[in-house]
């Protein structure tokens, strides 16, 4: 019975080897051809510098929500170390709050603009907790001067950002407060969401206190 058994090994240690040596082969006659056409070998470093190049460029993109966020954060902090206020993409007066992710900021040139909360989305109106985080929302900012950091313009004409009111950060408030989801399919990479998010399930807080709420995402494709 041993013996069998380390005769199977053997074979699964030789058809582990298989890929391996296959993948070997394909390297040796990649080199060759390569040899053969140019005189020498120069495909390792091309890759390398393309994958270097592909990750610079998704790391460094301006839309980066994330690294939007974060540069707007240095500033704040440089600002209680007393350099100069931040300058905003965009800062206005909240004239209209329209739920609780989309709300309307008029500047100082009088031009109107549709704010659409990045990175966050809350309950719709005919959804549960859907007027509360409409309150909520207006609570905080409604007929107060606020900063944007935008981040894009969406399909319907909206200017996505992040809204600060002062050094607060309103679209993380609304998170933290249990009014809001954190919108992984539009800001995957903005954790400091998702831990408030996870804070408020775990306290069942706001839209929390229900036994199962639905997701505004799932509600719109069930009910519209």
């Amino acid at each position: 019975m041993a013996q069998r058994r380390r005769g199977k090994s053997r074979k699964g240690q030789r058809r582990s080897r298989l890929p391996l040596r296959s993948l070997a082969l394909v390297l040796v006659g990649l080199s060759a051809v390569q040899y053969m056409v140019s005189g020498q070998v120069s495909w390792p470093v091309d890759a390398y510098k393309a994958i270097s190049s592909r990750i610079s460029e998704y790391t460094g993109r301006p839309s980066a929500g994330w690294r939007q966020a974060g540069e707007q954060l240095e500033k704040l902090g440089k600002k209680r170390e007393g350099e100069t206020t931040p300058q905003f993409d965009l800062s206005g007066k909240v004239v209209k709050v329209m739920d609780g992710d989309t709300l309307s900021l008029l500047d100082n040139n009088n031009t109107q603009y549709k704010i659409r909360l990045f990175g966050i989305d809350t309950p719709e109106w005919d959804q549960p907790h859907g007027n509360n985080a409409k309150r909520a929302l207006a609570k905080l900012v409604d007929r107060r001067q606020v900063g944007i950091v935008t981040v894009e313009t969406d399909t319907f004409g909206r200017t996505v950002g992040t809204v600060y009111l002062g050094e607060r950060n309103i679209n993380l408030a609304m998170v933290e407060a249990g009014h809001a989801w954190w919108f992984t399919r539009y800001a995957p990479y903005e954790r400091h969401l998702a831990a408030a998010e996870e804070q408020a399930r775990q306290q069942r807080i706001g839209l929390w206190s229900a036994n199962d709420p639905i997701p505004p995402w799932t509600w719109r494709r069930s009910n519209r």
